[in-house]
Formats: C-alpha cells, structure tokens, sequence
C-alpha cells in the first residue's frame, strides 16, 4: 500500500469516527428528556434501560461474555452507580443540573488521581479544579426556594461514580466495552424495585415505547456508536462527546418538556463546561 492511500484511509477512518462520536452524543443527550417523560421511578428507569441496553450491546457483539477482573468490575460498578445517580438527580433537579453536575467527574479525576497514583496537580489541574468549584457553587445559589438541593448532591455524586469509570479504565486489563457491558447488566440487581413501582402497574403503552427507545438507541446505540468511534479517534476527536452530550441535553429539555433551568445554574454549568473543555485543550497540547 502506498504512503498516500494509507494517508487517504487514515483520513476516512478520522472521519468516521467523528459521525460515530457525534452520533453517540446525540443518542445520549436524549436522557434528560426521555427520563423526564417517563413516568417510572428514577430506580425503574435505570434498570430497564440498563438490562435492554445490555441486550442490544450483546446482539451486537453477537456474545454476552466479557472479562472480570479488577479492573472491569470496578468499572462496571461505577457505570451501574452512574447510572442510577443520573436518573435519581434528572428526577429531583433540572436535566441541565444533572447531565453538567455529572461532567464535573473531571474534578473528582484529579482528585482521585492525586489520592491514589500520587499524581500531584499541575498548574492547569489547579486552574480546573478551581473553575469547576466555582461553578459547582453556583447550581445551589437560591436552590432552596426551588427544592432543587437534594437534586443537586445526587448529580455532584454521579460525577465523582463518573469520574470512577475513567479511573478503573486506566487500570491494568482495562476494558471499556467489557466495563460498559456488564455495567448495564447489573442493572439486573435492581428489578426488583421495579416490581414495588406503583406506575409500572399503569396500563399505559407509551411508557414502555419511550423505556424500550431509551434503553435500544439512547443507551445501546449510544455506546456502540462511542466504541466504534473512540479506536480510531484523536483527543480532540474524543472530547466531542464531552461537550455535545452536556449542551443538547437540556436544549431537548426545554423544547420538548419546557423546563428552564435557574440563571445561577446556567452560569454554573457554562464554567464547569469550559472548565472542562480547556482542560482537555491544554492536555492535548501537553501530550
């Protein structure tokens, strides 16, 4: 193969993996919405849509094996954690608190990193870490009145159970696809609530269409779509995801559902985001 079609094949390969990586921010932006118009318990939600999403990931696979080992299994709890986290605070609190008090795993990755692989900050960790503090302040500004606190606590925890995925795929005999796998499958530990929920007794149909799409193309897809984009992907490449998913999530919100996150919450989440973003900048530049 000459230099030049392998520089052409590199080129398409980047190209799809940006359409794969944009596509699963899309399909996982839809979160917010979905969970707000299910009627189900945040409990429910997350176990249906985690055990549908490891169906579609299996059949895809065309397998249901994977890897455990240390590594994988913390991973596959902290997604479970994350998981179930997102869905209680997308209940309690505005979709955009949840989905942005999630993004902030980055502080929580700094943290964990300088706790257990004794990596001291850097001065860009320092600029991070103070950012997103200060917005972190700025999602419980007048919270009270709105009732949104407890919300609020529950979406900053699924940042840190976050922040544990990424930290686990770092490991040794790390494997993410393995991780995302059986992080949806032990979904399965939570049926049981589902069975003490008083709205799945509902004889409702679309309840069950919007789970079923949540767990098929929101979830499933959404990984599959991060899986097939993420090998062939740059850096730069890879913070699509970190960036699309947080934005359309509440836009979806608002227009379909109509709700309006506070101003201190728009602010806040606006300097987690780019507190995230020239994060990630400058460790592309570093690297």
């Amino acid at each position: 193969m000459s230099m030049k079609c392998a520089i052409i094949l590199s080129m398409k390969s980047e190209k799809k993996s940006v359409v794969y990586l944009t596509l699963a921010a899309v399909f996982w932006s839809f979160g917010g919405v979905l969970a707000k118009a299910i009627p189900f318990s945040a409990i429910s939600i997350a176990a249906l849509r985690g055990v549908i999403a490891a169906i579609t990931i299996g059949i895809y696979r065309k397998s249901f094996a994977f890897k455990r080992n240390k590594s994988t299994i913390l991973a596959a709890i902290s997604l479970t954690l994350t998981t179930v986290l997102f869905m209680v605070a997308t209940k309690l609190t505005t979709a955009a608190n949840a989905i942005l008090l999630q993004y902030t795993s980055l502080f929580f990755i700094i943290i964990l990193n300088w706790i257990f692989n004794h990596q001291k900050p850097k001065i860009r960790d320092i600029l991070a870490l103070s950012g997103i503090a200060i917005g972190i302040s700025l999602f419980f500004v007048n919270q009270l009145e709105t009732g949104n606190v407890l919300g609020n606590i529950v979406g900053l925890l699924s940042g840190l159970t976050f922040a544990g995925v990424f930290f686990a795929n770092k490991m040794d005999e790390a494997s993410a696809f393995d991780a995302t796998f059986m992080g949806n499958l032990l979904s399965m530990i939570l049926i049981p609530f589902v069975l003490f929920d008083p709205a799945i007794q509902s004889q409702q149909v679309y309840p069950w269409v919007l789970i079923t799409i949540m767990g098929v193309f929101q979830l499933g897809f959404g990984y599959i779509f991060f899986s097939l984009g993420i090998v062939n992907a740059t850096a730069t490449q890879s913070n699509i995801t970190a960036t699309l998913e947080p934005i359309l999530n509440p836009i979806w919100v608002v227009l379909i559902i109509g709700e309006i996150p506070t101003l201190f919450s728009i602010v806040g989440g606006l300097i987690v985001l780019i507190s995230v973003v020239l994060y990630n900048q400058f460790e592309i530049k570093a690297s």
